[in-house]
């Protein structure tokens, strides 16, 4: 420890280590970023399966309007829906409502006037939790 006292490492001359109150407040530091970086990470899972959810339900509810295009026109499409492969935690439900005016829909009745359908096709997760909602409209030709 001679060359201490030359000028090389001076700097270290009258150190004994870190106090209490450094060492404290560099876990501290630490700490809050750690706590940063977690919540980061949290809040990017959470988007990532919400993003993952609304695409599935979109192209299952697109999918049962393309089979209901495929159909003829009806007063419902119970059946739209067979040919698609539905994930075990989703489910789909149509509605159909007719309209003679193209304003106001109810029921379907099957009269000759209902011309008009709106056709809502809804998405829900596991428990009925609503991700999704698309409406279309088609007519008889």
């Amino acid at each position: 420890m001679k060359w201490l006292g030359r000028g090389r490492l001076r700097f270290l001359q009258g150190q004994r280590g870190f106090t209490l109150l450094e060492v404290v407040v560099a876990v501290a530091i630490l700490g809050l970023i750690g706590a940063g970086l977690l919540n980061a990470l949290d809040t990017n899972a959470k988007a990532t399966r919400t993003l993952d959810e609304k695409v599935t339900a979109t192209n299952l509810a697109s999918a049962h309007i393309e089979a209901i295009k495929a159909l003829p026109y009806a007063t419902s499409y119970p059946n739209a829906g067979d040919n698609i492969t539905v994930p075990f935690q989703y489910s789909v439900d149509i509605d159909t409502e007719c309209s003679s005016d193209g304003t106001t829909f109810g029921a379907c009745t099957g009269s000759d006037n209902e011309t008009f359908q709106k056709i809502i096709v809804r998405v829900s997760r596991e428990g009925g939790k609503p991700v999704l909602s698309i409406c279309t409209y088609r007519t008889k030709r």
